[in-house]
Order: structure tokens, then C-alpha cells, then sequence
């Protein structure tokens, strides 16, 4: 990785590997032009602004800017305000342009830099004017990551970032003689970047961001969440519960505690923290066995109960199974967790150690939402997702039945636990796979007793799942061009015995069947010519196709009045094919 650096930066830099760019005559403003007599020209800026406004194609953009030298000078800012980098030539060409032009510096307010491996060359070129960009609020950086397959095959890593994040970051933050600070106006910063060889993961000289004036969200990815800054450093003791960093969210992350805590002591009003350690593992990038050191530690707590009083979203997924360390029990744990007061959202894998305090019938007063998250526990089952699934329900079922106070917990309060995306959810089709689900993989009976439970004080449970609707699963952080997961909610407490579309009332409502065996009620026509029972068949009165009837895909027909039948809708969501089938 090349040394940049940005002591001694000038305005204009005249030389970009190999490409010289020399100085043009800047053009007069549009204040300096007098309004044309006639046409759209004569109007008065205001009134062009206003109209430049209702534009929302860039391209128009680019060739109403082309057209003249007043509208070159009301456009531009439009044209420059929002960049998105994918590729090495488009970065030269960026360069070059902002070398031609310096007030188009000033006009980048949001810059996207997101490159694969193959598309890195040039990239580099504007490491210059990223310093110069007075007015950016918005930055992401994405390089490739080391966890790509070429890789890991045992290549060496050159995806090193190509834009120098670390002294980027640090000259934004660290006075320089006679220059002044990057970045001043930064509000949001999206890191997910590389070093070279052994530093691949190290944060460095970036711990700067937190120490920045302005930033209010920070998201960084698959970097070590630990560097050598401290309570005792002076910089930090001056600057102590006073940056305006409302949003840390961190994502496959080894996490240190003692930099946690660090970090935590910064922010005036902390709105959101997102701990994600690191679920993928791969040689180089292993956390630590040092308890003291992970989330384990009693540290952990006293460090998120830094920002108890304005965190409203608190996220934490401990990380691989194989990887976690023994807890080192918090004696006030517990009350530390309830002394979080604005917290609404709380959402834990279920192997983080903050789980074990909120089982301790310590939730904090004004929770809205528990989720509960079994991405560990599905990686470390492998295919076994039948063990998996069951440690999950018995978990959440003596939450709610032992532990948790549903007299305190907040009106419309929802308990939601959240599967991963898994191979077995591509085996199937459509309807195969929903009923799969639901009769080997929800235990419906524990589902059945949660909800009932949280109904009484009118509270919700779901379940729901990861989707990618393409089939092709992806893991975080999400990059450039990567599907997103969509959330499926396989059960809704509102629609009691409904399960991925398909009610079970007629299977599992043993009052409606001791009626239905009682009064001889909705057994189908066909059940009765293959001389089933009423308990084999469970329909009621024609509303959707009884079971047996939906498996095997044909016409499930019932009595409605004598001498008249009635065929009943299929249970299965492939009503198409269920048609094609009646018209065969």
C-alpha cells in the first residue's frame, strides 16, 4: 500500500500517475453574465434554480450544464453533489475534471467509492481531492474484501484499499501546521476497507473517527475494533461525553471491550449501537481467546451503560460459537441493563452474553421490541437444523414462561425470533417448502404456548426468516451489487394458527376437533370415498382444502347444501397449478 500523505497538500495538484493536467481558464460566473433579452436565459437565477430543482435524471443534468456557461455554473453543483465510483477509469476521469475546475471540489456532498478487485487501478487518483472536499457530508469507502475466495485459496492479498483511509481519517481530525482539517462538514462515514499484508484488519491511525467534530453515524465492517487509544489519552479526556456521533454500527468485527469503552465515553447522546463480532472466520482474522478482552467481560456492560440514558436501539450478535469465551458474571448486570430507560429495540443473537442478563427478568422499562437472532447457533448446526431450531424454541419458551415480566413489558410489545438464511430453504418449491417448514422445522406447540402467553397482555410473537428472492445467499456486510435479505414472517401471533400461509387450526385446535368429531362436521367427499376419518380429513365447511386433499393436489369437494357440491380452495399457494389440474 503506498504511503499518501496529505502534509504539504496544495489546491491543485498537477500530476496524477502519468496523467498531467494543466491549468484552464475558468470560465466567468453566472453573476459576471448579463441575462439574455428573451427565452428561458432571461430569467433570473432564482427562477432557473427553481426550475433545475424538478430534475431528477443525472444525465439531464450533465447535457443542460453542456449547453452554456450560465447554466454550466447553476448545474454543476447538481451534477457534482452525488458520486458513486465503481471503477478505476471513471476515478481518473472524476480527478481530471476536478483538477480542471476547482469549485467543483465544493460541490460533492455525498461520494460512494465501491470497487471490486478487478477495477482498482485509478482508483488511487483521488485520494488528493477526498482531502480538499470541504463541503462532503457523506462518505463510503468499499474495496475488496480479504474474504474472497481468490484469497483465501492462499494468493497473496493485494485488495488493499487504494484509498488511504487511515491518514484520510487521521488528517481530518489531528491539526496540521499551516493546512487545515480534512472532512470539516462529515456526517456519515461507511468504512469497509483493507490494508496491506499483515495489516489487513487494523484500524491504525482511522480511530480518529471517533474523535471527529461532526460525524453523527459511523457503519464499519470486518475490521479490528481495537487500536491503542485510551481513557488517559488528553484528547479523549477533553472531548468526553461531547461528539455529536448519534449511530456506531459495527459488522463482522472483532470487538475489543477496553476500546468499546473508549469509544462509548465520546458521544454526547448515543441513539443507536450495533455490535456485530464476527460470525465468518478465516485464518488472520480470529478473535482473541483473552476473555478480558471480548464481550464476555463485565466491562461489557459498564461500557454500553456509558450511553444508558439515550441509546433507543441496542443490536448484539456475539460472534462464532467455536470462538466465544466464558462469561465473566456482571454482580449488577441485571439492574445495569434495566437502567437503559430510552431503549425501545433490542435485538441479540441468542448466544450474546447480554442475553443471559436479560433473562435475570431485568428488561429495560420502555422496550417495544425483542429480537432475537439464531445466526450463531445456525452456523455451528450445520445441516442439523432440527437441533438447531429446538434449542431456539426451548430458549424463548422459558423466556417468556420463567423469566420474563409480561406485566411490565410495554403495550403492543413484540417478541420476534429471526432465522437465518439456510440451505434447506432452497431444497423446495414454493408451497413444498412452507409446508416443510412448518411441520419439521416450527415447533408449533412451543409456538402455540409463547403466543398465548403474550396475548394476555396484548403483545405480539413472530417468526420470520432471511430471504434472498434471486436463490443466491449472500453474508454481511452486504457489498456493492449483493441482493439484500428480505425479511419473511412464517408466523404472526395476529393470525393465530396460520404457519407460512397455511392454517393449522384443523390440525392443532383440539376444541374445534372434539366438535367437529361430536357433530360429524366437514369431512370432505373425498376423504369420505377413501374412507378417512373426520380427525384425518379437518375441514371446515369448504373455506380451504383439508389436508390430505392439499398434499396430493386434488379437487377437495364438500357437501354445501343437499344435492349440491362445492369445491374448496387449495391450501397451497400454487393455485395455478391446483387449476391446471381441475382442467386436465
Amino acid at each position: 500500500m503506498p504511503n499518501i500523505s496529505f502534509v504539504g497538500v496544495k489546491k491543485r495538484k498537477t500530476r496524477h500517475s502519468g496523467y498531467i493536467f494543466r491549468m484552464t481558464r475558468q470560465e466567468p460566473s453566472h453573476t459576471q453574465l448579463a441575462r439574455a433579452p428573451q427565452g428561458l436565459l432571461s430569467l433570473v437565477d432564482e427562477l432557473l434554480l427553481n426550475i433545475i430543482d424538478h430534475i431528477d435524471n443525472q444525465q439531464a443534468f450533465c447535457s443542460l450544464a453542456a449547453t452554456c456557461m450560465r447554466f454550466q455554473d447553476l448545474v454543476e453543483p447538481y451534477v457534482w453533489r452525488d458520486l458513486l465510483v465503481l471503477n478505476g477509469n471513471h476515478a481518473r476521469r472524476i480527478a481530471s475534471a476536478l483538477d480542471m475546475r476547482d469549485a467543483r471540489i465544493d460541490y460533492v456532498k455525498s461520494l460512494a467509492i465501491r470497487y471490486k478487485d478487478d477495477h482498482k487501478e485509478g482508483i488511487e487518483e483521488l485520494n488528493h481531492f477526498i482531502a480538499l472536499m470541504g463541503r462532503l457530508k457523506h462518505l463510503q469507502i468499499e474495496s475488496p474484501c480479504p474474504n474472497n475466495s481468490e484469497w483465501r485459496a492462499g494468493v497473496f492479498f493485494d485488495g488493499w484499499s487504494r484509498i488511504d483511509f487511515t491518514n484520510l481519517l487521521a488528517s481530518a481530525v489531528y491539526p496540521r501546521r499551516g493546512i487545515p482539517l480534512a472532512l470539516p462538514m462529515l456526517q456519515s462515514l461507511t468504512l469497509h476497507a483493507h490494508g496491506p499484508e499483515d495489516r489487513k484488519f487494523l484500524l491504525g491511525r482511522a480511530k480518529a473517527m471517533f474523535l471527529h467534530p461532526t460525524l453523527r453515524k459511523i457503519t464499519m465492517s470486518c475490521l479490528d475494533f481495537e487500536t491503542d487509544l485510551n481513557l488517559a489519552d488528553d484528547i479523549v479526556a477533553k472531548i468526553q461525553k461531547s461528539t455529536p456521533l448519534q449511530s456506531l454500527v459495527l459488522i463482522e468485527c472483532n470487538v475489543n471491550v477496553r476500546f468499546l469503552d473508549v469509544v462509548l465515553s465520546l458521544p454526547k447522546a448515543l441513539q443507536e449501537l450495533s455490535i456485530g463480532e464476527r460470525l465468518h472466520t478465516f485464518t488472520g482474522c480470529e478473535p482473541t481467546r483473552d476473555w478480558r478482552a471480548r464481550t464476555s467481560a463485565a466491562l461489557f456492560l459498564t461500557a454500553l451503560q456509558r450511553q444508558a440514558g439515550s441509546l433507543q436501539r441496542l443490536v448484539h450478535i456475539g460472534g462464532a460459537v467455536q470462538y466465544l469465551t466464558a462469561r465473566e458474571t456482571d454482580p449488577h448486570g441485571a439492574a445495569r441493563l434495566r437502567s437503559f430507560t430510552s431503549l425501545q429495540y433490542l435485538e441479540l443473537g441468542l448466544e450474546s452474553h447480554l442475553y443471559y442478563y436479560l433473562r435475570q427478568n431485568q428488561f429495560p422499562p420502555a422496550l417495544r421490541t425483542l429480537k432475537m437472532l439464531d445466526a450463531a447457533l445456525s452456523i455451528n448446526a450445520g445441516n442439523d437444523i432440527r437441533a438447531m431450531s429446538g434449542v431456539a424454541f426451548r430458549s424463548i419458551t422459558t423466556l417468556v414462561s420463567d423469566y420474563m415480566s409480561l406485566a411490565a413489558v410495554q403495550p403492543d410489545f413484540t417478541l420476534q425470533l429471526h432465522f437465518s438464511d439456510h440451505l434447506i430453504f432452497h431444497i423446495a418449491s414454493a408451497a413444498e417448502q412452507n409446508r416443510l417448514l412448518s411441520t419439521l422445522f416450527l415447533d408449533r406447540p412451543a409456538i402455540y404456548k409463547i403466543a398465548t402467553m403474550l396475548k394476555s397482555y396484548n403483545a405480539h410473537f413472530l417468526v420470520s426468516r432471511d430471504t434472498f428472492p434471486s436463490g443466491t445467499s449472500y453474508i454481511p456486510p452486504y457489498m456493492y451489487g449483493e441482493e439484500l435479505p428480505v425479511d419473511d414472517v412464517m408466523y404472526d401471533s395476529s393470525d393465530y394458527w396460520r404457519f407460512n400461509g397455511i392454517d393449522y387450526r384443523y390440525t392443532d385446535d383440539e376444541s374445534l376437533l372434539d366438535q367437529m368429531e361430536t357433530n360429524k362436521l366437514g369431512q370432505c367427499e373425498e376423504c369420505k370415498r377413501r374412507m378417512r376419518s373426520v380427525a384425518d380429513c379437518r375441514i371446515l365447511a369448504g373455506e380451504t382444502a383439508c389436508l390430505p386433499c392439499a398434499r396430493h393436489y386434488v379437487p377437495c369437494r364438500w357437501k354445501e347444501q343437499p344435492g349440491k357440491a362445492k369445491i374448496a380452495k387449495p391450501v397451497v399457494e400454487e393455485e395455478e397449478e391446483y387449476e391446471e389440474y381441475i382442467a386436465g
